[in-house]
């Protein structure tokens, strides 16, 4: 991954999630980092045309020195006055969503992270529909990072799935991991019925890490307490306290079903855990 798209309101939250995303890529020179804000002008309706398209420039040109100034005392803050790795800044107008997806398009993005809260700032547009419709959209990989979290560092990843049958996201993941050599943890969460015993462990995790080069990558087993894989999701991560969750979706994913339940806002937008959600081109 090498370009990631880092959307801001100015909030503590979406303040968290920056230096999330700054100290996981504390050693990475080959990286791109974006800061992005959308702001909308408000005026009368019955403002001129061309006093409102200057104050437009103006509002863009002030939230552009803003978010320069922001993002320079977070870095200065976490000791990173110089990193490693390029920044740019961009600013757009208009609707929140609709920009951050052109931007996704416009800076060929690998990565979005962003902060969720559902009491501040970007609440409107991170809880309920709004999040889904970014999560279904994006054309690239989404790491929802939550305002309760106090994770700093990322050493494990854990992929929640309900088959082991992976595709090309699996590579994408991979990629992930490699920015700081986090350990992968794919649970498979099974049937009651299912003899995991007979599964043959060491030659899938063997014939994975051929496949993707990659060493650090592990499987463990969850056997269902329920018919609820959002609830088996939650003990799982109750047990054993991954950096972040990843889950992969497909078209209509099958996470998008799990957020109408009350349990997965639990886990979307009350969990301490950040969610990475990828792309995928087979159900799973």
């Amino acid at each position: 991954m090498k370009t990631i798209l880092i959307p801001t309101d100015f909030s503590p939250h979406s303040l968290r999630a920056m230096k999330f995303a700054v100290r996981m890529l504390a050693n990475k020179a080959d990286v791109k980092l974006i800061f992005f804000h959308a702001t909308e002008t408000q005026m009368h309706r019955r403002t001129p045309a061309n006093l409102y398209k200057d104050a437009i420039q103006l509002d863009l040109s002030r939230n552009w020195e803003r978010l320069k100034e922001f993002t320079q005392r977070m870095l200065t803050h976490l000791g990173m006055e110089k990193p490693p790795f390029e920044i740019d800044w961009i600013v757009k107008h208009g609707e929140f969503l609709r920009n951050v997806l052109d931007t996704i398009d416009e800076q060929r993005v690998d990565l979005v992270v962003v902060g969720k809260s559902t009491t501040t700032g970007l609440s409107r547009f991170f809880y309920g529909s709004e999040s889904a419709k970014l999560l279904e959209k994006s054309p690239c990989a989404v790491l929802m990072y939550p305002a309760k979290s106090k994770k700093r560092v990322l050493a494990k990843i854990s992929l929640a799935s309900v088959t082991l049958e992976l595709d090309t996201f699996f590579e994408d993941l991979v990629d992930f991991a490699k920015i700081s050599n986090a350990q992968i943890d794919i649970f498979h969460i099974h049937d009651p019925a299912t003899d995991v015993a007979a599964f043959d462990t060491e030659g899938f995790l063997k014939r994975l890490k051929i496949k993707y080069d990659y060493k650090a990558i592990s499987l463990s087993f969850l056997k269902a307490g329920s018919d609820d894989t959002v609830a088996n999701i939650d003990a799982y991560i109750a047990s054993t306290n991954p950096d972040i969750v990843c889950i992969a979706s497909y078209q209509r994913p099958w996470y998008e079903k799990i957020f109408n339940s009350s349990i997965t806002k639990t886990l979307a937008f009350e969990a301490d855990v950040p969610l990475l959600v990828l792309k995928r081109t087979t159900e799973i």
